[in-house]
């Protein structure tokens, strides 16, 4: 494998980045690690019937963060059925047969730029009003 593979971040306000995240394991572990600043958990795999399946990567101690909504939209969107809840940022990117980081799809990466604002303007807050 040469060259670097293309992913996407979502972050919880909704903001996508665009990540390189190298050809070896080794760059992609450090890369999404530091996207994340956690160690990597995948979350959600969303096979697709041709080219590249998706993962959604998350941080592992990632349950005191905040929910992502707009991850959740993205698995929702690309799986056809909502997945679970995912709290902190989630790196989205492609996965061969044999379990190997490849690059997002192209409809996939134009599909969750679609749901993101392009300019967010801050966290999401939930408040309780007793």
């Amino acid at each position: 494998m040469t060259g670097t593979i293309h992913a996407l971040r979502i972050g919880l306000d909704g903001k996508v980045t665009d990540l390189d995240i190298g050809a070896t394991l080794d760059q992609q572990s450090k890369i999404i690690s530091r996207a994340l600043l956690d160690s990597v958990e995948a979350v959600e795999y969303i096979k697709r019937p041709s080219g590249p399946s998706i993962v959604a990567l998350a941080a592992e101690h990632r349950a005191r963060q905040l929910p992502n909504f707009y991850a959740v939209l993205a698995v929702h969107v690309l799986a056809g059925s909502l997945g679970h809840e995912i709290q902190g940022p989630v790196v989205f990117a492609g996965y061969t047969r044999s379990g190997e980081l490849t690059a997002l799809p192209r409809d996939a990466a134009a599909e969750i730029r679609d749901l993101c604002p392009a300019n967010p303007d801050g966290i999401p807050a939930i408040v309780h009003i007793p």
